[in-house]
C-alpha cells in the first residue's frame, strides 16, 4: 500500500518520526510521480516562441517551476537538508495560486497574465482574495493561515529556526548541522515530509485544473508511482 506519509497531518507525524520505512517509501514515490510529471511536460519543449505572451507558455513554466521545486524538495529532506527545503514550501504554495489566478477566467485573470509577462509580481494577497470570490471567506483565512506558517520558515522565527536545534547536556542548544546532519531531529524530518506530501497532492490538483497536463495524464502518474491506486487524501485546504 501507499506509504502512510501521504494525506498525513505533520502533527501527528511529528508525534510519530521514527517510522523511517514508511518516510523512504514516500521518498520514492514522490521522486516517481513527479519524475513522471516532468516527462510529460517535456513534450512542451520547443513548443512556444521566446515572444509568445500566452496562458498556455506562462502555465508551462510555471508547472515546471512547481516540479523542479518539489524535486529539489524531496532530494533535500533525504539528505537531511530540511532548511533550505523548508523556505522552497513557501514558492511552491505562491506558484500554485499565481496559477490558480491566471486560470480564474475573471478580469483579474488578464490582469494578472499581463503582469506577469511585464516581469512585475502578483502579490499574494490577489489569490486569497480570488479564493474569498470564489469559495469564501472561511477558505480564503484557512489560505492565509497556511501561507503565514510557511511564511515562518522563510522569515526565519524563533520556533523556526529550533528545528534546526537539538538539545545537548543541560539543555544547551546544538545546530544540526554538526556530525554530517546526524543531530537533525526525526520529528522535524517527520513533520517535514508531512507537509511535503501535502504540497506534492495540492499540486497535482493544480496541474489537473490548470493543465498543461491533463487530468487523466495526472491520475495515471499516481498509478505509476504508488503502490496502492488510489489518490491519497489530504489535510491542508486547497
Amino acid at each position: 500500500m501507499a506509504s502512510i506519509v501521504w494525506g498525513r497531518h505533520p502533527q501527528e507525524a511529528y508525534d510519530n518520526p521514527y517510522e523511517y520505512d514508511a518516510q523512504d517509501q514516500f521518498v520514492r514515490e514522490a521522486k516517481e510521480l513527479l519524475t513522471q510529471l516532468q516527462l510529460k511536460l517535456d513534450r512542451f519543449t520547443m513548443a512556444f516562441h521566446r515572444d509568445d505572451q500566452t496562458l498556455e507558455k506562462a502555465t508551462w513554466m510555471l508547472a515546471l517551476d512547481l516540479i523542479d521545486a518539489l524535486l529539489e524538495s524531496v532530494q533535500l529532506f533525504e539528505e537531511k537538508r530540511h532548511r533550505i527545503a523548508f523556505r522552497l514550501f513557501r514558492d511552491v504554495v505562491e506558484t500554485m495560486y499565481l496559477l490558480r489566478v491566471l486560470h480564474s477566467n475573471k478580469p483579474l485573470a488578464m490582469k494578472a497574465l499581463h503582469l506577469w509577462y511585464e516581469d512585475e509580481t502578483i502579490p499574494h494577497v490577489e489569490s486569497r482574495r480570488h479564493i474569498e470570490k470564489t469559495e469564501g471567506r472561511e477558505a480564503a483565512f484557512k489560505r492565509r493561515d497556511y501561507y503565514v506558517q510557511l511564511s515562518k520558515f522563510t522569515h526565519r522565527t524563533y520556533r523556526a529556526q529550533l528545528k534546526s536545534f537539538s538539545l545537548g547536556r543541560d539543555d544547551m542548544l546544538v545546530h544540526d548541522s554538526h556530525s554530517m546532519g546526524y543531530l537533525v531531529l526525526p520529528q522535524t524530518i517527520a513533520s517535514g515530509l508531512a507537509v511535503l506530501a501535502d504540497l506534492i497532492i495540492q499540486t497535482t490538483d493544480c496541474l489537473k485544473q490548470s493543465g498543461p497536463i491533463e487530468p487523466d495524464e495526472v491520475a495515471n502518474a499516481w498509478l505509476v508511482a504508488i503502490e496502492l491506486h488510489t489518490v491519497p487524501r489530504r489535510f491542508a485546504p486547497v
